[in-house]
């Protein structure tokens, strides 16, 4: 008998038209799961930096990482990458050859996330990511440097670009 009562209710809530307020409880709840989202994955990583240096992450392409690999080709020695996100760059430097490779990123979820990507591509021991902040980095020892940053973060005092990596 249990069984019909829950068929008939079923068939009832296929037919029935959602009102204006369960519309307006489902988009609030999605809002809500969004800003759970940023707020624990991704504001970690601005807790520490200054309002002016605050720039979301966004990854680079495969054709942003390509360009990278060309300007460190025939280049030997350890790769710093600041501002490693989820490291895609230090995961491609590394099977390219340049050992160690380094990154450094203040969000602790994305360093987490590019250890992953690392394990899942084998080089988890092979590879090492800090969640440090890039402007107390020593590269006393560096020979090869990445910074893929926003405009705001670089600074104006920083001399232009050799290249265009568009």
């Amino acid at each position: 008998m249990e069984e019909d009562c829950s068929a008939e209710a079923l068939t009832e809530l296929r037919e029935r038209q959602p009102s204006a307020l369960e519309l307006l409880q489902v988009a609030a709840g999605s809002g809500l799961a969004a800003y759970a989202v940023w707020a624990l994955l991704l504001q970690p990583g601005f807790r520490r930096v200054p309002l002016r240096l605050q720039v979301p992450y966004v990854g680079a392409s495969a054709r942003q990482v390509e360009h990278v690999l060309l300007l460190l080709r025939g280049r030997p020695g350890k790769l710093v990458d600041l501002g490693s996100g989820d490291g895609r760059i230090v995961l491609a430097a590394h099977k390219c050859g340049l050992r160690p490779a380094v990154g450094y990123e203040l969000n602790p979820w994305l360093v987490r996330l590019a250890w992953l990507h690392a394990w899942r591509a084998g080089c988890a021991s092979s590879v090492s990511y800090r969640r440090e902040n890039l402007w107390k980095v020593s590269l006393r020892d560096c020979y090869n440097v990445s910074v893929f940053l926003a405009p705001s973060v670089v600074g104006p005092g920083l001399p232009a670009p050799v290249g265009d990596c568009r």
